[in-house]
């Protein structure tokens, strides 16, 4: 029996255990955001949001299992399904729990090091990356090598214990908070591509790394350009053996796609807008028929998706592993953006000029400009469409003509 079907055929009284997160966290939440919770009342819990201690907060919800509930329990975790762990999220999403800035470290990194890395990396990285004390980036896209991941340029000479990192990563989210970040780096330029390629998990405040934010369109500068001028990094912090990292990528970018797949495992508040839910108890009355079509089509569309997403998840308990990653991000990426157009087009002009203090209108926007990265962002839809026409339909590949040569015979602008 794999990892896979043993962590999934755990039985879990998810009722209870809903019981215990509602238990905590109206023991822990200030009572007057429970209070406004209780009353659906959006202006009493934004008052409270400054009562909560966040540094405290993490920690203590991290301990209690509920950050990383699908982690082992040795490593801070409950070692409950997905499932589960989809249960315990939309429990903290209904007490509107604050938004999680380590998405990185707990669907990325910290299950890569779970399954790859080694004792001493899982006892110094997991619980800080639960606790929220060590945010996580991703080092993965460069400039030169978006789509084509495994044509990366970024280059890592080993120097006894330690490794030298030359080169330039872009698009690396939260790269200016991050403490770490989990390094794709060249270590054989004499092999084919996906051969010749080492993972690393990289400090960010070492000398030779710069890290320049790039301002988006919502006005935040979440995501950065990262640069790598005679940076080390020590032998002990490489995850899994020397050129064989594209391993690792390929395990992270799974891990990616279930994450931007709407599966309900991630922490409540990781860039995902207004629900169907919300919609539909804000605008239930509407009267515009094209609108109320719509509201109908979206609700159609959020239940195909949880459907999937089981079906998915019952593959997984019977060892079997199916295209449903590349099928739930590819449908969920589109299906956000559609979401996030209809809450706009909802409110009218409202959603374009709003009161002050008014936090639903103002998100609303912010969610719309937001997620129009979502079908580039891990993996790009023509990307996924590929890997579907591929995998699923048995469509021929494109040709790769630089597959089976050396990577530095391959020819680059």
């Amino acid at each position: 029996m794999n990892e896979a079907q043993t962590v999934e055929s755990v039985e879990v009284d998810v009722d209870a255990l809903v019981a215990q997160v509602e238990c905590f966290l109206r023991e822990h939440l200030p009572a007057d955001w429970v209070a406004a919770i209780d009353r659906e009342d959006p202006e009493a819990l934004a008052a409270a949001r400054d009562q909560l201690d966040l540094t405290q907060w993490w920690v203590d919800l991290a301990d209690a299992g509920y950050v990383t509930p699908t982690w082992p329990k040795e490593y801070g975790g409950l070692g409950v399904p997905a499932r589960v762990g989809g249960t315990v999220a939309r429990t903290l999403g209904r007490y509107k729990v604050p938004r999680f800035t380590n998405p990185v470290g707990v669907d990325l990194a910290g299950p890569a090091i779970i399954r790859l890395g080694t004792e001493e990396q899982k006892q110094r990285f997991l619980r800080p990356i639960a606790r929220h004390q060590e945010i996580w980036c991703q080092l993965f896209s460069e400039p030169g090598s978006g789509s084509d991941l495994a044509g990366l340029a970024t280059r890592a000479v080993r120097d006894g214990d330690t490794w030298v990192v030359n080169g330039q990563k872009v698009w690396t989210s939260l790269g200016h908070l991050a403490s770490f970040g989990i390094l794709l780096a060249r270590t054989d330029p004499n092999v084919p591509k996906h051969n010749g390629i080492t993972a690393f998990l990289m400090p960010m405040k070492e000398p030779g790394v710069t890290v320049r934010p790039l301002r988006q369109i919502t006005g935040d500068a979440e995501f950065c350009e990262v640069f790598f001028d005679d940076a080390r990094v020590e032998d002990w912090m490489r995850l899994g053996e020397v050129d064989e990292g594209w391993r690792v990528a390929i395990s992270v970018l799974m891990n990616e796609r279930s994450a931007g797949s709407g599966s309900g495992a991630a922490l409540p508040g990781t860039v995902t807008g207004r629900s169907v839910e919300a919609l539909i108890r804000r605008h239930a009355q509407v009267t515009d028929p094209v609108l109320r079509q719509r509201l109908a089509q979206a609700y159609i569309e959020d239940r195909l998706l949880s459907m999937t997403n089981q079906r998915a998840a019952a593959r997984r308990r019977a060892g079997q592993q199916g295209p449903e990653g590349s099928v739930t991000k590819l449908f969920y990426s589109e299906q956000t953006q559609r979401l996030q157009n209809l809450a706009v087009d909802l409110e009218g002009t409202y959603a374009q000029a709003w009161p002050e203090g008014d936090r639903w209108l103002q998100n609303t926007a912010w969610s719309f400009l937001r997620v129009r990265s979502k079908t580039i962002a891990g993996g790009t839809s023509e990307v996924q469409r590929n890997v579907l026409g591929e995998r699923v339909l048995g469509l021929p590949k494109d040709p790769e003509v630089d597959r089976s040569i050396p990577w530095s015979e391959v020819r680059r602008s």
